[in-house]
């Protein structure tokens, strides 16, 4: 995989919340390597969420979380789309289907708003960053080949 290191850099700073930094990284990134990195954060995002959703993965529970972010990013602009953030999570637990009717671009910005919000709310997600960051590397590897 192409840029690990600053792939890892930039997603690291997003997650905990470095938006300039993040945004200082994301523009070093080069075009060839965005579709990579489109992938890395997919792997990293499907590591937030299942954290997340360990115990429970159910609609409603997704709902309740989604919820959550609605509230939490009322004032996001551009505005937080919660049935898109919905689709995303689902087609991790099978909806496989409700990814073409979300664009790569707002797939990729609420990704990057759920680890956002997985990790500022979980003190075992930050403490074991370096290794969701690794397992996210390794995932976006297996995907790639």
């Amino acid at each position: 995989m192409p840029s690990n290191q600053l792939f890892r850099e930039t997603v690291k700073a997003m997650a905990l919340g470095d938006g300039a930094k993040a945004r200082e990284l994301n523009e070093q990134i080069p075009d060839a390597d965005r579709e990579a990195y489109a992938i890395y954060v997919a792997a990293m995002f499907a590591g937030a969420a299942g954290h997340q959703f360990e115990a429970d993965q159910s609609p409603e529970a997704i709902k309740r979380f989604v919820n959550e972010m609605r509230h939490d990013f009322r004032k996001a602009d551009p505005p937080f789309q919660p049935l898109a953030m919905e689709g995303l999570f689902r087609v991790l637990f099978g909806e496989e289907h409700l990814l073409d009717e979300i664009s790569p671009a707002d797939q990729m910005r609420l990704q990057f708003l759920a680890i956002r919000k997985i990790v500022d709310q979980s003190d075992h997600m930050k403490q074991r960053l370096d290794d969701y960051l690794t397992d996210a590397e390794t995932l976006a590897e297996q995907w790639m080949s």
